[in-house]
């Protein structure tokens, strides 16, 4: 559509809209106030004035002489009435209120629903406390029974009975047969609340193909018996004698079983392992094209204090050629503070990250050259490029 043709459908169309919208914004003109006037001459203006003054003062005055003739004094503008307001129209009388409607007869309510029964509560299994051992004032390799209720227990040191010399017939009392005082292997506070049951037992593990033999333990020494006293004229009261105590028997070495199981097991899944990927070494175009693919990405910020830091970077590839973003670290760096190293270092792996999201065009036969790679960043052989 040529500029023309443009213009002249622009300036119909607001014609068009003016003619139809501009009456809208006019005002309508106020009416014209119109007063009736009077015209008068000198002659009958000056009667009027001559008819207002006093006669007593035409007397006493001397007859002047004839004034000359006045000049035309203007007509003075007359005033405008204001015209009367105009009476308000009668307020028309409030229409009578109508009569309200009759009201509806109350709907006699429904009888309420019967309440469904309540659905029967399942209750969940509750969960099972371990057995917690009963206090006792005795600690003890091995559990002791708890005695029976009609047996005494025995005083924890029980002396004999001093023989008397002077009284030789006089037979001592026997002591009534003590059951020995109950022991636990620990001790139990109050404060240990009972240890609940596992929610799932773990799963067990595998066994070992050939698991290692455990050494046996050696055989517990027999306590050798202690001689008899000889009998005195005064019986004592036998004292029960404390059990030894076994030896504990010696543990074996979890450790080398357990690690000779797992080697076994491991070499056993590993009979397959994976080819090695090998080949030529990468050539120099192939590392100048690495080198460019990064650089496209890497910015350095002149005139900070990292644009003189040179850092080595150390990274992970992938068979695909993408970065393995959680190895990329600092493996030293030259010409800067800590800080300088940090933000240098960030520069660089951002651009590694960045270029890489598509993978590096490298070949993949020689993925074994390119698994790990070290790439230093020196902002001073950028600048000279």
């Amino acid at each position: 559509m040529s500029r023309g043709t443009t213009i002249s459908a622009v300036a119909h169309v607001g014609l068009i809209l003016y003619l139809l919208i501009g009456p809208v914004f006019r005002g309508e003109a106020p009416e014209m106030e119109v007063a009736d006037v009077t015209v008068l001459s000198e002659e009958d203006f000056a009667a009027l004035t001559a008819s207002r003054g006093s006669p007593e003062a035409e007397t006493e005055q001397p007859q002047a002489p004839e004034p000359p003739a006045p000049e035309p004094v203007p007509e003075p503008e007359p005033t405008p009435v204001p015209e009367s307001e105009p009476e308000p129209e009668p307020v028309p009388e409030p229409a009578p209120a109508p009569e309200p409607a009759p009201e509806p007869e109350p709907v006699p309510e429904p009888a309420p629903a019967p309440e469904p029964a309540p659905a029967p509560q399942v209750q969940a299994p509750t969960e099972a406390d371990r057995p917690v051992p009963r206090p006792a004032p005795r600690v003890a390799d091995t559990a002791q029974p708890e005695p029976e209720p009609q047996a005494q227990q025995a005083p924890e040191q029980q002396q004999a009975a001093e023989a008397e010399a002077e009284s030789p017939d006089v037979a001592e009392e026997e002591q009534e047969a003590t059951a020995p005082p109950e022991t636990a292997t620990e001790i139990v506070t109050e404060a240990e609340e009972p240890a609940r049951a596992p929610d799932s037992s773990p799963r067990p593990r595998s066994r070992p193909q050939q698991p290692a033999q455990r050494p046996e333990p050696e055989p517990e020494p027999e306590p050798t018996p202690e001689p008899e006293p000889e009998p005195e004229e005064t019986r004592t009261a036998e004292a029960p004698e404390p059990e030894p105590e076994p030896e504990p028997a010696p543990e074996p070495e979890t450790g080398t079983t357990v690690d000779d199981a797992l080697a076994e097991v491991l070499g056993n899944s590993g009979s397959n392992p994976e080819p090695d990927v090998s080949g030529p070494p990468l050539t120099p175009g192939e590392r100048e094209g690495l080198r460019l693919a990064v650089q496209e990405c890497w910015v350095v910020d002149v005139g900070s204090e990292a644009s003189n830091v040179t850092v080595t970077v150390y990274m992970e590839m992938n068979r695909d050629g993408t970065v393995v973003s959680g190895s990329l670290r600092m493996l030293g760096s030259s010409g800067g503070s800590a800080q300088a190293a940090e933000v240098a270092f960030q520069s660089a792996r951002r651009a590694i990250l960045r270029c890489g999201a598509d993978g590096y065009d490298l070949p993949v036969d020689k993925y074994a050259q390119w698994r790990e790679i070290e790439m230093t960043f020196n902002p001073e052989e950028m600048r000279r490029r």
